[in-house]
């Protein structure tokens, strides 16, 4: 591979941005990287390790966050804006929300929730937002940013072992614990508002990290524009029937993938649910315009299969045809002879850019109505 970007122009700039915040780093290449590096013979990928590229600001050049400080929703004023994108991340019924202003300069945090560990990634290079059980062996692992990068995307490393972790892969691929995976989270991408309208009682990751950043500031001007082909490092071809940054629900069944791009998505209205079936396992995936929110439950509820319609687009409301049931955003049955059952929401399903989905999984659906 060269270490030219491809597509038109280059990587200087955005390059150029992040070592201004981050301090002096080097261009991106191919890292010198034995087969066995210092650190033991149990450092092995499982896969050319020449395909590893540096990203230029070192190890811990990008600071990962550990416990940081959150706040309730209503003490949010002035820290975070309705409009703003977050992650959404809900366990054992606690809910919180990382905005994505922070996530763009830290990329991992490690922090707790609902009485139990939770790892959060965001990879501004593929737009990928991850939530994962750092539990490994009974261990909590406290994960770092490696400053490498696989398909341009985040490599973790965890403090214990010095394994990589390769964030799309959801699992070790270097070190000594290469092949074990992580156990993922659902997780969404909406925007504050939306996040709050459907967690009241959800606190918030705030900006006072004891980092000095521009937090206000995307560190890669321009590199999310839908239809910019220019990526970090090198990247293997992607399939061009979409946009190389547009957005995409990216949803996994097993071996089974598709993607649900957001143009696609918008163009069926402001709400819209698309009954799908991804590898034999029904699927709803719900949109929400006004928050360019979409998202992937099991349309199962015990052993029913249910068909749903959008019920009222000004509530973000959908209906069953089987019960007449009415259900919330959240996937929860708020009326009707089903009322108070949840929809499972699919684990396996993140917002990225298509170019990275089609890379990771070259085989995907492209969903089309």
């Amino acid at each position: 591979m060269s270490a030219t970007p491809r597509g038109s122009g280059s990587l200087s700039v955005v390059h150029a941005c992040v070592c201004a915040v981050l301090g002096a780093c080097s261009s991106p290449t191919i890292p010198v990287f034995p087969e066995e590096p210092e650190v033991g013979p149990n450092f092995k990928c499982l896969f050319p390790s020449s395909q590893i590229f540096d990203g230029g600001v070192g190890r811990d050049g990008i600071p990962a966050l550990n416990f940081p400080e959150s706040v309730m929703a209503d003490a949010s004023t002035g820290i975070i804006h309705d409009t703003m994108r977050v992650m959404g991340v809900e366990v054992n019924g606690a809910a919180r929300a990382y905005p994505l202003f922070v996530l763009w300069w830290h990329e991992v945090v490690n922090d707790t929730l609902g009485g139990r560990a939770v790892l959060v990634s965001y990879c501004p290079l593929t737009g990928s937002g991850l939530a994962f059980d750092p539990v490994v062996d009974g261990t909590t692992r406290i994960f770092g940013v490696s400053g490498l990068l696989f398909e341009n995307n985040l490599i973790m490393f965890d403090r214990d072992t010095e394994s990589f972790w390769i964030q799309m892969l959801l699992s070790a691929q270097c070190g000594p614990e290469r092949g074990t995976p992580l156990e993922r989270l659902p997780v969404i991408e909406t925007t504050w508002g939306h996040w709050k309208a459907l967690h009241p009682g959800t606190t918030a990751m705030t900006d006072r990290t004891g980092f000095s950043r521009p937090y206000g500031e995307y560190p890669y001007p321009n590199y999310d524009d839908p239809e910019n082909e220019v990526t970090f490092v090198p990247s293997s071809p992607w399939n061009r029937a979409r946009p190389p940054k547009e957005p995409v629900l990216g949803v996994r069944v097993g071996p089974f993938s598709a993607a649900y791009p957001f143009g696609v998505l918008a163009d069926l209205g402001l709400v819209a649910a698309v009954n799908d079936r991804i590898g034999g396992l029904p699927v709803l995936v719900t949109w929400i315009g006004a928050a360019r929110t979409a998202r992937a439950f099991d349309r199962r509820v015990g052993e029913r299969e249910l068909t749903f319609d959008v019920a009222n687009a000004a509530q973000d409301t959908f209906t069953d045809r089987e019960t007449g049931s009415t259900w919330n955003a959240s996937g929860e049955a708020v009326s009707g002879p089903l009322e108070g059952e949840r929809l499972s929401p699919v684990t396996d399903a993140w917002t990225l850019f298509w170019f990275s989905w089609s890379v990771y999984y070259p085989s995907t659906r492209i969903f089309s109505p």
